[in-house]
């Protein structure tokens, strides 16, 4: 089991700074790890980047020979769900650090050597969790499940909850008990990518669509991933 120091360092960082608010009554953060992956499983990639056939895609069989296929599609319980993991997993693949379905001990061998705080987002081993935050912490790597209840996104056993991902990673990425930088398949990323976290931080996501000088190649280039991180 990979210890979580996630929730230690919010607890400190709670200590020091006196917020308003408490996240539970233990004063844990609660990011709990993620449990052990069967290693005989073969991640799969999920299916939503594929034209969608029938009509309510969100629905899973739960039986015949499509029921394994079909792993990522068993928690969506509404349109509104997929609509929200496929937009998800769209912006993810724009993002530069996202792995899709690599295994933990995959994911913690990349991050083995990474300074601390250094984190990627992967597809989880767990047949009913979508995304897996795994990261350096003080204590060598660890993985912790994301979990998407209500269209809101969370960190297992945590009661804060985020309407996106992405919101998810701000708040963690530019708190005080932060995580540091992605870490990006491409290394050194390219130049327009990060020309388009400028872009994204200097006029934000709403006014990029109607800045002047912009072709519409750039502006689509720039809101396929509407995000500093």
């Amino acid at each position: 089991m990979v210890r979580d120091s996630l929730s230690r360092t919010a607890t400190q960082c709670q200590k020091q700074n006196n917020p308003a608010e408490t996240e539970n009554p233990s004063g844990e953060e609660g990011a709990g790890p993620e449990q052990s992956e069967n290693p005989d499983r073969q991640s799969e990639p999920l299916l939503w980047n594929q034209p969608v056939e029938e009509s309510k895609p969100w629905i899973q069989p739960e039986t015949g020979a499509d029921a394994d296929f079909f792993t990522h599609l068993r928690p969506f319980s509404s349109e509104e769900a997929y609509t929200l993991v496929r937009h998800t997993y769209q912006q993810l693949q724009h993002s530069g650090f996202y792995w899709g379905p690599i295994t933990m001990e995959e994911a913690h061998e990349k991050l083995s050597h990474a300074p601390i705080g250094t984190f990627l987002i992967r597809d989880s081993g767990q047949p009913d969790v979508f995304f897996t935050l795994s990261y350096q912490s003080e204590e060598g790597p660890t993985s912790v499940r994301i979990i998407l209840d209500n269209l809101h996104f969370n960190l297992y056993g945590s009661l804060r909850t985020f309407p996106s991902l992405f919101a998810l990673l701000t708040y963690y990425t530019s708190s005080s008990c932060k995580l540091t930088e992605p870490y990006r398949k491409q290394r050194p990323e390219r130049l327009k990518q990060m020309c388009r976290r400028a872009l994204i931080r200097a006029h934000g996501s709403e006014c990029t669509s109607t800045l002047s000088g912009l072709s519409v190649q750039t502006k689509a280039y720039v809101l396929a991933y509407p995000h500093c991180i």
